[in-house]
C-alpha cells in the first residue's frame, strides 16, 4: 500500500480549483489537508466537498499546518513568496505555471529548495498531454527525417478582461499560454540549447494592456527552428501543429496528425543540372514516392502528473518535469520579453 502524502493548496481560483482541488480531493495517493484563499465562499465550498481545513491567510495556515506538499496556485507574481516560505517550513512545492516571473526569482526558489533539501515541481501539463506524447513518438520514429521546423499555433478571437489581461498582475499570453507552448516546443526540440530568440508582442483584442498576440522564434544550436504563435485576435483558426522534416511534413487535423513523407532510399536519383533548363521546362520530372498516414491522438498516451509526483517523492523516481527544464523555460520567456520591446 502506497504512502499517502498530505497536501495543501494555496489559491482556489480557476487553476487551483478546477485542476488541483478537483484532482486531489479524491486522489488515492494524497490526503487534501487544507486550503488557503481570501474568499470565504470558496473556503466553504472546499470544506463541504472535501472536509479539508480552511484558512483565509498564509499566516494562519502556517501556525497550524505542515503538509508534505504545498500547491501554489496563486497569481504568478506571488509564487516566489509562497514557495520560499513553504520550502523553509520543510514542504515540497508544486507551482502552477509559469514557475515565477523572472529568472532571478526562479533561481532564488531553486536555491531555497536545495538549501532545505526539498523538491520544486512545476505543473506543465501540456508536455504530458496525449497530443504531445503522440507527436514525440512520431518525431522519435524518424519518419520525417531530420526536423528543421516545429511550429505551434493557438488562433482564436477572445476579448480577455480578467487579471490575465493586465501587465501589473503578470498577465499576457506570453506568460499565460506561452508558458505551456514554449515548454512543449522545448520538450519536442532536438535538445540543444536555445542560441537565438526573437519575439514580437501586440495588444489587440484584449480589454487590458497586456499582450494577447505573441510571435516567438527560437533557434537551437543545431539550427532547428521552434516557431510559436499565440493569437487571441484571429477570427479564423489555423492548425495547431505544423512540423517539417527533410523527408516529410506533419499537421494536426482535429484529433489526429496527418503525415506526408517519403523514404529517401526509394527516391529516384536526381542529379544537379547546370546550364539551361532542358526544354525550357519548369518541371524537372522528379516524382517522389509519397506516403500518407493518419496517426490518431489516443487519450491513453497522456502522462499523469500527480502519479509521477507521488513516485518522485516516495520512490525517488525521475520527475516528468525537471527543475532545470522549468528554469530554462523562464529564461527563454524572459529573453522573449526583452527582445519584444513591448
Amino acid at each position: 500500500m502506497s504512502k499517502k502524502l498530505d497536501v495543501a493548496i494555496a489559491g482556489l481560483g480557476r487553476a487551483g480549483w478546477s485542476i488541483h482541488f478537483n484532482k486531489l480531493k479524491d486522489a488515492p495517493d494524497f490526503r487534501l489537508a487544507a486550503v488557503i484563499d481570501p474568499l470565504a465562499e470558496r473556503l466553504e465550498e472546499a470544506a463541504a466537498l472535501s472536509g479539508c481545513r480552511t484558512y483565509r491567510t498564509p499566516g494562519a495556515f502556517w501556525k497550524n499546518e505542515l503538509p508534505d506538499i504545498l500547491v501554489v496556485a496563486t497569481p504568478t507574481r506571488l509564487h516566489e513568496r509562497h514557495a520560499r516560505r513553504a520550502l523553509r517550513e520543510g514542504c515540497h512545492v508544486i507551482l502552477e505555471k509559469p514557475m515565477t516571473t523572472t529568472l532571478r526569482s526562479a533561481d532564488r526558489i531553486i536555491e531555497e529548495a536545495e538549501r532545505h533539501g526539498r523538491r520544486v515541481l512545476v505543473y506543465q501539463p501540456h508536455r504530458l498531454a496525449a497530443e504531445t506524447q503522440t507527436l514525440k513518438s512520431i518525431l522519435d520514429s524518424g519518419t520525417l527525417g531530420p526536423v528543421y521546423l516545429i511550429r505551434r499555433l493557438l488562433t482564436r478571437y477572445v476579448r480577455r478582461n480578467d487579471w490575465q489581461s493586465l501587465r501589473k498582475h503578470g498577465g499576457g499570453m506570453l506568460n499565460n499560454y506561452g508558458a505551456h507552448y514554449i515548454d512543449q516546443l522545448l520538450y519536442l526540440s532536438d535538445g540543444t540549447p536555445i542560441v537565438d530568440t526573437q519575439c514580437n508582442l501586440w495588444s489587440v483584442a484584449t480589454r487590458g494592456d497586456a499582450d494577447d498576440v505573441v510571435k516567438v522564434w527560437l533557434r537551437t544550436r543545431r539550427s532547428q527552428l521552434l516557431d510559436l504563435e499565440v493569437n487571441q485576435a484571429a477570427a479564423l483558426p489555423l492548425p495547431p501543429w505544423h512540423v517539417c522534416g527533410r523527408y516529410g511534413t506533419l499537421v494536426q487535423s482535429e484529433n489526429a496528425f496527418r503525415i506526408r513523407y517519403y523514404d529517401p532510399d526509394q527516391a529516384p536519383e536526381l542529379r544537379v543540372l547546370e546550364g539551361a533548363a532542358p526544354g525550357r521546362s519548369y518541371d524537372n520530372k522528379d516524382r517522389l514516392p509519397w506516403r500518407e498516414e493518419t496517426v490518431p491522438i489516443r487519450s491513453e498516451a497522456q502522462l499523469d502528473f500527480y502519479a509521477n509526483v507521488h513516485e518522485t517523492l516516495t520512490r525517488n523516481a525521475e520527475p516528468h518535469i525537471k527543475t532545470h527544464e522549468s528554469r530554462e523555460l523562464i529564461r527563454v520567456i524572459e529573453q522573449c520579453r526583452k527582445r519584444s520591446a513591448f
